[in-house]
């Protein structure tokens, strides 16, 4: 199953361009019928898309470890020569990418495990940051549960951080600033904050439709 959010299915999205793929192509070439799996097709469709606003070339991996990443969970997929070629790009060098780099290093400081399935979640995660919906969307996830499962299996250190279950991009963001020794807020404490409701409100309210193939 994939979900695709309530302002269009999967069926309404623009066909991809003749050196972008999309979500069903890679889906198609899985051997995994797992939420991470789709969860890596959903994010590589969207965010290495080289016309997508928020271009993360390659996850932010490395031409070798993306090719890897490809084998493995899509291992009968083949990339196109100018798909794969923009992929090479560097990330991070202007505009909001330029956090990429900074998310990225939170999340591997606390991988559960040092190892390459852990690296690679951990440039999913970052690069769906680079999304404007909630994350449990931008990683193409049902729920914020569901997010929050995924969290504590391969970040659990930096997940039991959040101890007042902060929307997680808020969270992250408030840990790279407590990293640097920035308080951004002017509040004493969250709970006297007028902008509690965006740090701390419910994120289900935004409907998605359920695409099962």
């Amino acid at each position: 199953m994939l979900y695709a959010r309530a302002h269009g299915s999967l069926n309404a999205l623009p066909l991809p361009h003749a050196d972008e793929i999309g979500v069903w192509h890679l889906l198609g070439h899985s051997v995994k019928d797992d939420l991470l799996t789709e969860s890596f097709a959903w994010v590589i469709a969207t965010y290495c898309r080289p016309h997508s606003d928020s271009f993360v070339p390659a996850l932010g991996l490395d031409c070798a470890a993306f090719l890897n990443l490809l084998k493995t969970c899509f291992p009968h997929f083949t990339p196109p020569p100018r798909w794969l070629a923009a992929q090479s790009e560097v990330v991070g060098v202007d505009g909001v990418l330029d956090e990429f780099n900074d998310l990225l290093n939170l999340l591997l400081d606390h991988r559960a495990v040092a190892d390459e399935h852990h690296r690679r979640v951990a440039h999913l995660v970052a690069a769906a940051c680079m999304g404007n919906d909630h994350l449990w969307q931008d990683l193409g996830l049902p729920d914020r549960k569901a997010l929050s499962i995924l969290l504590n299996t391969h970040f659990p250190a930096l997940a039991a951080k959040n101890t007042g279950d902060m929307k997680w991009k808020k969270f992250f963001y408030k840990q790279l600033c407590e990293r640097e020794g920035i308080n951004a807020c002017r509040a004493p404490s969250c709970a006297a904050c007028g902008d509690y409701a965006r740090c701390f409100g419910a994120e289900e309210g935004d409907a998605i439709f359920r695409i099962v193939r």
